[in-house]
């Protein structure tokens, strides 16, 4: 059943529910490597991302994907001890799940990238709120 409310703002955090993936420590040469995955259960659209990493050595790139679509613009870049947020896909068909639909966390390393100490945290809220496209 979809949620549809008047009273509740779909960029309010009413309703948000935040999944920490853990990312740990990744290995060299990998290419969308698959770190993490699950399936929330219900409607949802995801409302944010944002990666911490203690160590991130040469080039490695985070990815959120639903299914096997990405719902950030570009993947992101972690910065060694800095919280990162991702930047989101502009079209909301991309940022929305459903119910059986799988949130994985990917990663990319080059020759000699790797993150120590990773975790994602991605934000989602029940999708289909009043005012989301549809």
């Amino acid at each position: 059943m979809a949620i549809r409310s008047p009273n509740i703002d779909r960029n309010s955090h009413i309703g948000w529910k935040a999944i920490s993936m853990p990312l740990g420590t990744t290995t060299v040469s990998q290419t969308a490597k698959l770190a993490f995955a699950c399936t929330p259960g219900f409607g949802f659209a995801v409302a944010g991302v944002e990666v911490f990493a203690l160590t991130v050595t040469a080039t490695a790139t985070i990815d959120v994907q639903i299914g096997s679509t990405s719902v950030l613009s570009a993947p992101i870049t972690p910065v060694a001890a800095t919280p990162t947020d991702g930047v989101l896909a502009a079209s909301f068909p991309t940022l929305k799940g459903l119910a059986t639909d799988t949130l994985s966390l990917l990663y990319t390393t080059n020759g000699t990238g790797a993150i120590t100490g990773g975790t994602v945290t991605v934000w989602i809220r029940p999708s289909d709120q009043e005012g989301d496209p549809q």
